[in-house]
């Protein structure tokens, strides 16, 4: 037991390397600095935007039309010559993202009834996802100034009905089933709560199955390069030991990489959605989702803690095989891509498609492959299926046993030290 806790050590001393934990920690300050910026920005955008008006039409209009853009989160700025181009050129050194203009007889058209057009600017000075969000209010802002002056000819029109009744005659009350539980809840509240619940665990478990799996390759084949694996070998402890201490410290150190990543990502994930995944946003639908019995308990949680860890396990065990096959470190990257293809393939599908709909052949080979499991174990943990992330536990496992018991048998044999893929062209 004391030999095995001393390769436990050894292997977590040569793993967690200057090399290799700098690296970690300068991702983790990145996803929280660039969290904090769009956190920053983001409570830009709750502020009410600018917007500049010119208004060649009466006082009325220019009011009129003020009041409804305030009304959906815009500050208004009046310029008060004519000229669009010299507005345009003012809106462009106060960085104002859009600028309206109200023609001439504007309110005698619409008196009328007769439709009317108010010419939109927009400033484009960025082309980042966050700022065209500026754009997007201006847009519903001009639906609020059509619904504002429809309601005005209903009602001139029509004064005994609500503008509202008349334009939506129909309402909806709108039910989610899950499991054969049902609740009066928006479906996009119950889909948005759970995605941003869950959004981030599968690609902090995609990073660290790949990054764990490349670094016991590369430790195993940087052992066969300098020649210290036959030193290592030839020691008085038994190769089964050996084995399990270097996957017992490699799962250590995978670990604290995991722990790293969720505190990191999780910083990042909260400065984009605006702080959605402190629960905060979720609360108004905490009794629909009890309801549901979307509701994640203790146990859920550490089933979804062990298969994530056996899903880390099998990776290592199959990466220990894979650095034994390459015949040095350069070589690493080429015997561990049949992993890495097994890891990307389960993550797309399961993450960009709808799984339930693929074809069985399909969803057959995709529960074959034990990576695939943490990644759905994530779904299931919101609805309580606990039987099938049981099950998928207990198929990971049996899968790590297997690779456990094939590295076994190569390490007890003398051709571990011959055992290699020769990628180089033979003369």
């Amino acid at each position: 037991m004391k030999k095995f806790i001393v390769l436990v050590k050894k292997e977590v001393k040569e793993l967690l390397t200057i090399q290799m934990i700098l690296p970690l920690i300068i991702m983790v300050i990145l996803f929280g600095f660039i969290g904090q910026i769009i956190s920053k920005e983001t409570e830009k955008f709750a502020a009410p935007q600018p917007i500049l008006l010119i208004n060649q039409d009466a006082p009325d209009s220019l009011a009129i039309v003020s009041d409804v853009l305030k009304k959906n989160n815009l500050a208004v700025s009046v310029f008060n010559q004519t000229d669009i181009t010299a507005a345009i050129a003012e809106a462009q050194s106060k960085r104002i993202p859009a600028l309206l203009v109200i023609p001439e007889k504007f309110s005698q058209g619409l008196n009328n009834f007769q439709p009317q057009e108010l010419s939109i600017y927009k400033i484009v000075q960025n082309f980042s996802l966050l700022a065209s969000a500026k754009y997007n209010m201006v847009d519903q802002a001009m639906k609020g100034i059509n619904s504002y002056f429809s309601d005005e000819w209903i009602k001139e029109k029509v004064s005994s009905i609500e503008p509202a009744n008349l334009k939506n005659p129909i309402g909806a009350k709108e039910f989610v089933n899950i499991n054969d539980k049902t609740a009066e809840v928006p479906f996009s509240l119950v889909m948005g709560f759970i995605q941003k619940q869950t959004t981030f665990i599968p690609i902090v478990l995609f990073l660290v199955i790949i990054m764990a799996a490349q670094m016991v390759a590369m430790a195993v084949a940087n052992e066969k390069e300098n020649k210290t694996f036959e030193i290592l070998l030839s020691s008085p402890v038994n190769r089964k030991t050996i084995i399990f201490a270097k996957l017992v410290g490699a799962g250590i150190v995978a670990l604290l990489f995991a722990a790293t990543y969720m505190i990191g990502f999780g910083s990042y994930m909260n400065g984009v959605t605006g702080g959605a995944l402190s629960g905060s946003a979720g609360a108004g639908i905490a009794s629909s989702l009890q309801a549901l019995g979307v509701v994640v308990t203790p146990i859920g949680y550490a089933l979804l803690g062990l298969s994530l860890f056996l899903g880390v396990l099998v990776a290592l065990a199959i990466a220990i095989i894979l650095g034994i096959l390459a015949d040095s470190v350069k070589s690493v990257q080429a015997v561990t891509t049949p992993l890495m293809i097994l890891i990307l393939l389960p993550y797309f599908l399961i993450t960009f498609t709808d799984f339930g709909a693929l074809a069985p052949g399909v969803k057959w080979l995709i529960y074959a492959i034990p990576f695939s499991h943490p990644f759905l174990a994530v779904g299931k943990l919101m609805v309580q299926d606990y039987a099938f992330i049981g099950g998928g536990i207990i198929y990971q496992l049996l899968i790590f046993l297997f690779f456990v018991f094939l590295a076994a048998k190569i390490f007890s044999s003398d051709k571990i030290l011959t055992l290699k893929l020769n990628f180089k062209r033979k003369k």
